[in-house]
């Protein structure tokens, strides 16, 4: 074999075990994490177009260590309804939109780590906890206390 096969070897086979890699990877993040929230949160219609939107916010599924994080890889939309989960294009196989509507959070939790302030979720399901992070966190923070007459959760 001269150099010239192994420069079409290479050529083809790094972009195909590419993207066989990201296949896997992203089948196993929704696997591990995304797959507990589909049978009570799964969303076939599109995202309302007057939900407030936040592009690459951080979340994380579940608790650290351990937990499925999607940092500043999910987009988030709030509205009166509730609120709305996709990953960005890149991320999206094997991630069907999720709502999660206002009723079904039993708790939200402030927490800060060193300078990092996060708001974790408690459902009233058993499903994991999701953790919140930047301005998407505050913002959800912010509606919960508005729909509970301010008080913290």
């Amino acid at each position: 074999m001269n150099e010239t096969h192994l420069v079409w070897i290479f050529a083809v086979g790094f972009p195909l075990f590419f993207v066989a890699m990201w296949l896997l990877v992203t089948r196993i993040l929704s696997f591990v994490g995304w797959s507990k929230y589909l049978p009570v949160f799964a969303w076939d219609r599109p995202i309302p177009a007057d939900a407030r939107r936040f592009a690459w916010a951080t979340m994380v599924i579940g608790r650290f260590p351990g937990g499925v994080s999607y940092k500043n890889a999910m987009n988030v939309w709030l509205d009166q309804r509730g609120i709305y989960l996709r990953p960005p294009l890149f991320f999206r196989l094997f991630h069907p939109p999720l709502h999660i509507g206002w009723e079904q959070i039993a708790s939200i939790e402030p927490r800060k780590t060193l300078w990092i302030k996060a708001w974790s979720l408690a459902f009233r399901r058993d499903v994991p906890i999701l953790t919140f992070g930047g301005g998407a966190g505050q913002a959800i923070f912010e509606h919960w206390q508005a729909r509970h007459g301010g008080r913290p959760a």
